[in-house]
């Protein structure tokens, strides 16, 4: 999920730059691109970074940029610019997106992962590994979206097997797509449904994780345009406090988990109370040990777990 509302780009008063002529180079494109996307943060990042997804190398605006770009790829890299800047983010435009050190198809309508959500993947593979190579693991992924979290889990263990569940359709088409790419079809089961519909009752799974919707509804209008306008309601939005995807999940989680699991859900960064989610979880008095809290790399509160 992504953090809080945050103020826009600053904008310039730079001239616009023409648009090339059909047969101009790599380094005449940059510059158009630079000049399209002047009213964002950083237009030559942008313009590279795009032009680097075009021809499928990072080193390619300096090294190429003496070539003339061919006549399709330029059309491309117009559309791609002027989508950008209308603020479409740049891993919907390019529909590719790496996430703990893995390539996964990425489509509009679908949130986009972010680097601190690998932190989740990062502390289930780090408590299930005394376990590598013994029984098989068992782990569910709830919201899963494009399913970066459950596949880059079982890229890492070639023994684990998982269960995915998502309601939205365009996730779980990006979900199968990503699944059929990364050959995994025979380790992830993947549900359509919500939460409250899953499973029995019984603990049967070694990890559960999440990264569900945590944002209060009052203050998605405040997101930036590329969260607020290109990614899904229901991926952002968690209710007036950002907290009822927590009351559902929690209750049952606790039922499913097997002795010495792990529960990690990611949160939002004013959401660092661990009294409060184990009230969600109806573990207080005592019994259960409180959940750990974690920062990300920026110090914001990040994951919420439990292991057992």
């Amino acid at each position: 999920m992504p953090s809080g509302p945050t103020t826009g780009p600053r904008r310039s008063r730079i001239s616009p730059e023409p648009r090339p002529s059909g047969d101009a180079t790599i380094e005449a494109w940059l510059r158009w691109g630079k000049s399209a996307l002047r009213a964002l943060e950083d237009p030559e990042r942008e313009a590279r970074l795009l032009m680097s997804a075009l021809l499928s190398s990072g080193t390619a605006p300096w090294t190429r940029s003496r070539e003339r770009l061919e006549k399709e790829l330029a059309s491309r890299y117009e559309d791609w610019i002027n989508r950008r800047a209308a603020r479409e983010p740049h891993h919907l435009i390019t529909g590719e997106i790496t996430f703990c050190g893995h390539s996964f198809f990425l489509a509009p309508g679908v949130l986009i992962p972010r680097p601190e959500t690998e932190q989740l993947v990062e502390l289930a593979l780090r408590h299930t590994a005394a376990s590598k190579g013994r029984e098989p693991l068992r782990i569910l992924d709830l919201g899963s979206g494009s399913g970066v979290i459950a596949l880059s889990f079982l890229l890492e263990r070639p023994e684990a097997r998982a269960v995915a569940v998502e309601r939205e359709p365009l996730a779980l088409a990006t979900l199968l797509e990503n699944r059929r790419r990364h050959r995994l079809v025979d380790r992830l089961a993947v549900v359509r449904g919500d939460w409250e519909e899953m499973f029995g009752e019984r603990p049967v799974f070694d990890c559960i994780l999440s990264n569900p919707p945590y944002i209060p509804t009052d203050t998605i209008p405040a997101l930036e345009p590329e969260v607020r306008a290109y990614e899904p309601a229901s991926a952002l939005d968690g209710g007036a406090d950002g907290l009822d995807p927590y009351r559902k999940i929690l209750p049952r989680a606790f039922r499913l988990i097997r002795e010495g699991g792990l529960i990690a859900l990611e949160i939002g960064d004013d959401m660092g109370d661990p009294t409060l989610f184990s009230a969600m979880a109806g573990k207080t008095g005592g019994a259960t040990p409180l959940p750990t809290i974690i920062r990300d790399i920026s110090g914001r509160h990040r994951i919420v777990f439990w292991t057992g």
